[in-house]
């Protein structure tokens, strides 16, 4: 991975840490997961599903399942959405690739999530001409 990669996604991880410290009060974002699946509530088990989809290769499909999914009414939503939009970020070029996906969309996603949450002023912060 080159200077240039790496920039884009510490410069991803700063975008989604400034939302995060403005829409949720968070300094870091991270949704996580209750080890024992039979606790998990709905939003646990949207972000399972969302993660195994990214596993087996499906980011676009998950993109689209979480579009279905989100909640605007529900910040926990936006909490899970930008941790998942993080965990596709530390996907290597390759994999981004291979899933017919790219860094781009991941910026294009986030700022798209934000937009149903009324959050706006984001749309620059990454420039997109490096990704």
């Amino acid at each position: 991975m080159g200077f240039q990669d790496d920039y884009v996604m510490r410069t991803i991880s700063d975008l989604v840490r400034a939302i995060a410290r403005l829409a949720l009060g968070k300094n870091d974002i991270d949704y996580e997961l209750p080890a024992d699946e039979a606790a998990d509530t709905e939003l646990d088990r949207v972000y399972r599903r969302l993660k195994n989809m990214v596993d087996e290769g499906d980011i676009n499909g998950a993109e689209n399942y979480l579009s279905d999914e989100l909640d605007t009414e529900n910040k926990g939503y936006l909490e899970m959405a930008l941790t998942f939009y993080m965990y596709l970020n530390q996907l290597s070029d390759a994999e981004l690739y291979e899933a017919d996906y790219s860094r781009e969309e991941i910026v294009e996603g986030i700022n798209s999530i934000c937009a149903e949450y009324g959050i706006s002023g984001f749309e620059h912060f990454v420039d997109t001409t490096m990704v």
